[in-house]
């Protein structure tokens, strides 16, 4: 075994540079995060190569005074600390002291800075570690660093570049990043002399991204915001359409840094999780703005992740407001209006005429499909009337399962019993019963447990379902809170759960599965709040307690569901994200037919 020896200087920099630098946008990001904490108003980048071959950032900050520079290549040297406390309330995006000296252990590197009212620039170049005196330079206010051939003399670590195109794809990314966080800095990033990204100085928000999402996602976007208790909140969200099945597209700011914390993108995800299709992730900005002082950000070594001394109340307001923002987004709901509201519904939305939640009834056509009565000049009267003499439908609000499915209630016509096809004005329009079931389902549950008043309907017998030790006392843990949901859990004998009562209107439910599905739950989201364990039950006993694919629904029971389902405040996907309903243009199917 070789003696214990100390490491030169430059082998202990190379190795602590593994942790700050692990490819050219690692550089990119330290470097245009200086800038922006030096106040800078405009930011170029110029890179070579995909950055492996040169990286350039420029920037007219405040700069640094000659006698500083080669202490700004030093580790651990930062202008931005001064005493431990201080890591309490980091303001900065750096703080750490550490990305020019571990870029400059990996590289050939060159800092010259002028401060504001200097006479000339002053530049120290820096060979993998290896420091020159500083010298007088000629260079504009602000500060210019140049890195060229990162890795070179550390073939270890050079061989797991990518290509120059992929690390490329890398660089811009985080270009795009601090971009869109920084309103008030301009960006400009090119590529071998060809421009990439420019973004002015006065660009706002929309305007930023425009210019990284593309303007005609960002023209869709969906703008929310929250403020209180300390907490400022902007969000942009894509449509539905904007969804991918990764995440890529989904940009957190936490106080102009951006960070991909997991339990931030938990929040975005239970926030948007209606309003998306199940494993998608919408295209999303939001910025989050708190006191430094109620963030850590010094629990990761790429500062990507943080912890909040109030979790809870941060995850809460992401959740809430985004489910409330997108509630009332304009794609919540299709533009013909209501369910079942078609141009009627639209009208009595704009004050033109109708009545609020009323559904136009259907009419025989002679081709064997139903049309809207007021489809072209046919008068009518509407299905509140038709059915107004009609018995209540039963207290647990089932749909009784016995009728004609072509019947589909007058309304539309049924196919392979799970799916609702009508006419509308400019197209088809298909309806999911299930999915439109389990979205009246939440809604109305949600409603009652807003108001306190949840009906629960006792069983004559109650279900016991077996468990085991551990089981039953996570459940009887949370009974309390299942209670307030309608449903009433309690211990018979050591592995036994007694189901007592269920929501009145989900008599469906089937004991064993609401016990398991409840289980799941407690199990999964151990450290959730309250109240996002009560939404995750109701999202699961909404979806049970729903009429199924392929149930037949009879002519009253469809109506009503459809009444019900007029005036949801969101209507077009369930509460997994599926679609509730779907448009077919006209145009669709004259393509599908070759006739366009």
């Amino acid at each position: 075994m070789n003696p214990i020896r100390q490491l030169d200087p430059v082998v202990i920099d190379q190795i602590a540079a593994g942790e700050v630098v692990e490819r050219p946008a690692s550089v990119v990001k330290e470097l245009v995060e200086n800038a922006l904490d030096s106040g800078a108003r405009r930011i170029e980048v110029l890179l070579e190569e995909g950055g492996i071959r040169r990286i350039e950032v420029r920037d007219d900050g405040c700069g640094i005074p000659p006698e500083e520079l080669p202490l700004a290549l030093s580790s651990h040297a930062t202008s931005k600390l001064r005493r431990s406390e201080d890591l309490e309330a980091v303001g900065t995006l750096g703080f750490r002291g550490e990305a020019l000296a571990s870029i400059a252990a990996v590289s050939r590197l060159e800092l010259l800075s002028r401060p504001a009212g200097a006479d000339h620039a002053y530049a120290v170049r820096v060979r993998y570690g290896r420091r020159e005196d500083a010298r007088q330079a000629a260079g504009a206010a602000g500060t210019r660093v140049i890195v060229e051939d990162l890795f070179l003399e550390l073939p270890a670590r050079r061989k797991f570049l990518k290509r120059p195109s992929t690390e490329l794809a890398h660089c811009s990314a985080w270009v795009e990043r601090l971009a869109l966080a920084h309103e008030g800095v301009g960006f400009r990033l090119e590529h071998g002399g060809r421009k990439l990204l420019e973004i002015a100085p006065e660009d706002d928000l929309a305007a930023r991204c425009g210019a990284v999402l593309g303007p005609g996602l960002a023209r869709q976007m969906v703008e929310i915001e929250q403020s209180g208790e300390g907490i400022r909140l902007e969000v942009r969200v894509g449509p539905p359409e904007s969804a991918r099945r990764d995440a890529s597209r989904i940009h957190l700011f936490l106080n102009g840094r951006w960070v991909r914390d997991p339990r931030l993108l938990r929040a975005v995800r239970e926030g948007v999780r209606e309003f998306v299709p199940v494993g998608h992730s919408p295209a999303l900005v939001l910025m989050l703005a708190l006191p430094p002082d109620r963030v850590d950000v010094n629990v990761h070594p790429q500062k990507t992740e943080v912890r909040f001394r109030d979790e809870r109340l941060v995850m809460g307001t992401i959740i809430r407001s985004l489910r409330r923002g997108l509630a009332a987004s304009p794609w919540a709901t299709r533009s013909l209006g209501g369910i079942g509201g078609g141009a009627g519904a639209a009208e009595a939305e704009a004050g033109t005429g109708g009545t609020s939640g009323e559904l136009p009834p259907f009419r025989p056509a002679s081709d064997g499909w139903q049309r809207p009565a007021g489809y072209g000049a046919a008068p009518a009267s509407t299905v509140a009337e038709d059915v107004r003499g009609a018995p209540d439908p039963a207290p647990a609000g089932e749909l009784p399962l016995e009728a004609d499915p072509a019947a589909a209630g007058g309304n539309f016509l049924s196919v392979a019993r799970t799916f609702l096809i009508r006419e509308v004005p400019g197209g088809l329009e298909i309806l999911d019963q299930h999915a439109l079931h389990e979205r009246v389902n939440l809604e109305e549950l949600r409603a009652e447990v807003r108001d306190g008043q949840v009906v629960s309907q006792p069983l004559l017998v109650p279900a016991l379902v077996d468990v085991d030790r551990a089981e039953l006392d996570l459940l009887l843990g949370k009974a309390e809170l299942f209670r307030g949901l309608g449903v009433e859990v309690e211990g018979f004998g050591e592995t036994t759960v007694a189901l007592r009562s269920v929501p009145a209107r989900l008599s469906r439910l089937q004991p064993e599965a609401l016990v398991r599905d409840l289980l799941d739950i407690a199990r999964e989201h151990r450290r959730a709040s309250p109240e996002q364990l009560q939404e995750e039950a109701l999202h699961r006993m909404s979806c049970r307690g729903a009429v199924m694919a392929g149930d037949y629904v009879d002519e009253q029971a469809l109506q009503d569901l459809l009444r019900r389902g007029a005036a949801l405040p969101q209507d077009r996907t369930c509460a997994h994200g599926r679609p509730v309903r779907v448009f077919v243009s006209i145009e669709d199917l004259e393509r599908a037919f070759y006739r366009r």
